[in-house]
């Protein structure tokens, strides 16, 4: 499998995954703020922070437009020059597609296509206008149904191996900074009242973890209990040590074939994540300060992410001979002849 096909199939399903969060989250937000009593600075500008474009935004709008809601949601959804938008993403996600159509199964193609073309059309403008519940709600469908379809159809070969990393790793990522708007919209109270019960609930429906939350007998909503289960979470699909686990599974199966002496980097950066994980708990996360715990699991998620390109999707040249000699492709270089 080349290193073009691999990139394309793993950025196809962080793009996908991308689009559902935002429009998940950016849907929650609309009804949070109706819930509590706060300004349209306190609802919004988390927002913008937890996904880290704040810098980006002020530099196109404003400052002052952060704490517009209707500016932020059109900037987040349609925005063509800001990568992360639904629309920008939606628009590299297809395009990938477009690019290993080779790998991809005919029904996955066409459910993607589908997708960017719906959201491209007048419709799903005017449905943005009329009915933001609705519209962000068929995103979020669509993009589940990727997922399914992905995994219905595909053979779980090595290209559905680097779609199902792509989607690991972007959940781990997301799930963190869903977890961190609390801390950017209220702070993190020890004592809590009914605008943090309010926002843990918003929280857990970004998720989608309310009833999965909810099962759970022993929970009850509060913010050290949605931390843990979001984190900790080895059964939610969503959680970000489950994540890890795949992420892990995956990234042993693509190795499988490596000699012992080829240890990948991206491999030690999940095991030093996952391990530091493992080490904690609830109690320990509120001792170290959640958001501390997140913005180090964000960063460690993006130096994984920046691994795992280096190791599998856009080696350096050196890299590819050190692997090459090691697997004994390659035969090292003789010595240099000694001349008198």
């Amino acid at each position: 499998m080349i290193c073009r096909v691999a990139e394309s199939c793993f950025w196809l399903t962080r793009d996908i995954e991308r689009v559902a969060t935002l429009a998940r989250l950016l849907k929650v937000n609309n009804s949070f703020q109706l819930d509590v009593h706060l300004t349209q600075a306190e609802v919004w500008r988390p927002i913008m922070i937890a996904v880290g474009q704040e810098e980006h935004f002020v530099e196109r709008r404003g400052a002052a437009a952060i704490d517009d809601g209707e500016t932020v949601q059109e900037y987040l959804t349609w925005d063509r020059d800001h990568p992360s938008s639904i629309h920008a993403s939606l628009r590299g996600a297809r395009e990938n597609a477009r690019t290993i159509r080779e790998v991809m199964s005919v029904e996955m193609w066409e459910t993607v296509n589908d997708t960017w073309l719906w959201l491209s059309s007048r419709p799903a403008r005017r449905l943005y206008q009329r009915e933001r519940d609705a519209f962000y709600d068929h995103l979020w469908k669509q993009c589940m149904l990727i997922h399914g379809v992905c995994y219905s159809t595909m053979l779980h070969e090595e290209p559905f191996v680097f779609m199902r990393l792509g989607r690991a790793v972007e959940r781990v990522g997301q799930t963190a900074r869903i977890l961190d708007v609390k801390h950017h919209s209220l702070g993190d109270r020890r004592e809590e009242n009914a605008a943090d019960a309010a926002q843990w609930l918003a929280i857990l429906r970004s998720c989608n973890a309310v009833d999965a939350f909810f099962q759970r007998s022993a929970n009850v909503l509060s913010g050290p209990a949605v931390a843990e289960f979001l984190l900790f979470g080895d059964a939610f699909p969503r959680a970000v040590l489950h994540n890890l686990d795949t992420a892990r599974a995956l990234l042993t199966r693509l190795g499988e074939r490596d000699p012992p002496a080829l240890r990948r980097s991206s491999a030690r950066r999940l095991e030093r994540l996952r391990g530091s994980l493992l080490q904690m708990n609830g109690a320990v996360v509120q001792e170290l300060g959640l958001h501390e715990v997140l913005t180090q699991v964000v960063d460690d998620t993006a130096a994984l992410c920046d691994a795992i390109h280096a190791d599998y999707l856009n080696p350096p040249a050196e890299d590819l001979l050190r692997a090459a000699r090691i697997l004994r492709v390659v035969p090292r270089e003789p010595p240099a002849r000694l001349t008198a």
